[in-house]
């Protein structure tokens, strides 16, 4: 009886100490979330390939404000006939004309392409960013997960020692010393997977806000507490009209238009104009002026009429199909969101507590001898899933926030 006291005891303390595994957490670099976004608007590359992008965009549609550059001409002719020589010089700058209303127009595909490129560069910079939001709470649902498993771990595994010593004095059966052998293999192997699995988010979460070739593992540094923000279907239609997506869409509509009608008027040729100075040989010189008009016989620009016609209903069409999706997108976010957040409301913290006292309860009562091994190893075993259940309900919750942000095109932090 001494000896089962004296287990008993043993495996009392031992529950008492934290389980969680170091794994290399000691080279982890610790960020809090607001200090992870930040380090991704620095050094992520997928940011920098978005920024890259859309200045390459607003270049391109910048040069379309362009107006003909002039040209320079100059002629010479000699000429001769029975000894005698005549020459004539004319020198001169040649410009393209271009139509008032087409300049115009082509300016206004330039303003509306530039607001285009930097609405997609917004969209872009609020999907990455809820990348890294998520990749955040991952790492910390994995990091808390590989703690819980720990912990339950560590129960198992003194259960499972004094188990042994029970059997050598014949207290417990070959049965239960064998039951708890497996088990403490099977928590063995589940620590270690849990622990690859935290590394793996930490990973996953450097390389989102870090510019090293090499992954680099980046860890919470602050716990995910509480509840997520009320977001109302009022609130997120409300922001939901501000979607820079949509707006990279209609400004595509606008440019499409304006193109159109650039096109409208291509079957009316630029006039070129060439204004000179020509001196000949017999003393005569004086001002030449030139005025070519291409005359549309042959070509008076139908395909390019029509092209421009068929772009702009397919930028049309675009925008309506952007919108269908994104209000459906919207719809989606929002009812994970809120069943999301219910579910954490309704017990997330009540099962922490019960998992917490569940754990106490069955290290009090295996102390003072009122509870096998077997009974440790189920209530162990009922502190994991319990606790990873409600650690999962927050993470849940906090994601599907994030998203929500996403789809309401929030660019705030919208941090925990």
């Amino acid at each position: 009886m001494r000896l089962i006291r004296t287990m008993a005891m043993l495996v009392a303390v031992c529950v008492l100490v934290p389980g969680g595994v170091a794994s290399g957490q000691d080279q982890v670099r610790r960020l809090t979330l607001a200090e992870a976004l930040q380090a991704f608007s620095e050094n992520s590359v997928a940011l920098r390939i978005a920024r890259s992008e859309s200045e390459e965009a607003t270049w391109v549609a910048r040069q379309l404000r362009a107006y003909a550059n002039p040209a320079f001409s100059l002629v010479r002719e000699d000429l001769g006939h029975s000894g005698q020589d005549y020459w004539e010089t004319t020198a001169g700058v040649v410009q393209r004309v271009e139509w008032p209303g087409r300049t115009s127009a082509r300016t206004r595909v330039a303003d509306h392409a530039i607001g285009a490129a930097a609405a997609r560069l917004r969209a872009d910079a609020i999907r990455l960013a809820f990348e890294v939001r998520e990749a955040y709470a991952r790492a910390w649902f994995a990091e808390q997960a590989e703690e819980v498993v720990g912990t339950a771990t560590s129960v198992i595994r003194t259960v499972a020692e004094a188990a042994a010593h029970r059997l050598e004095a014949g207290d417990i059966s070959e049965y239960e010393a064998r039951r708890l052998h497996i088990e403490r293999g099977r928590a063995e192997r589940e620590l270690a997977d849990r622990a690859l699995q935290a590394r793996s988010a930490r990973r996953s979460l450097g390389a989102l806000i870090t510019a090293e070739a090499e992954a680099m593992e980046v860890g919470p540094a602050a716990p995910i507490e509480g509840l997520p923000p009320v977001v109302t279907a009022e609130q997120a239609r409300e922001a939901f009209s501000g979607r820079p997506d949509l707006e990279a869409a209609a400004r595509d509509l606008d440019a499409a238009r304006a193109r159109s009608a650039v096109a409208s008027t291509e079957w009316v040729p630029d006039p070129t104009l060439s204004l000179g100075y020509k001196d000949q040989a017999d003393g005569f010189s004086g001002a030449a002026m030139t005025l070519n008009l291409p005359l549309p016989v042959f070509d008076r620009g139908a395909g390019t009429r029509q092209g421009a016609i068929t772009r702009e209903s397919t930028a049309a069409y675009r925008l309506d199909l952007s919108r269908r999706l994104a209000e459906l997108d919207l719809g989606s976010t929002l009812d994970r969101y809120v069943s999301a957040r219910s579910r954490l409301e309704g017990g997330g913290d009540a099962l922490l507590a019960d998992a917490q006292a569940l754990l106490a309860t069955a290290r009090t009562a295996y102390a003072e001898g009122e509870m096998t091994l077997l009974e440790l190893l189920d209530a162990a075993g009922a502190f994991q899933d319990t606790r990873l259940s409600a650690l999962s309900l927050r993470s849940a919750a906090w994601v599907a926030y994030y998203d929500m942000l996403r789809a309401m095109g929030d660019s705030s932090e919208g941090g925990n």
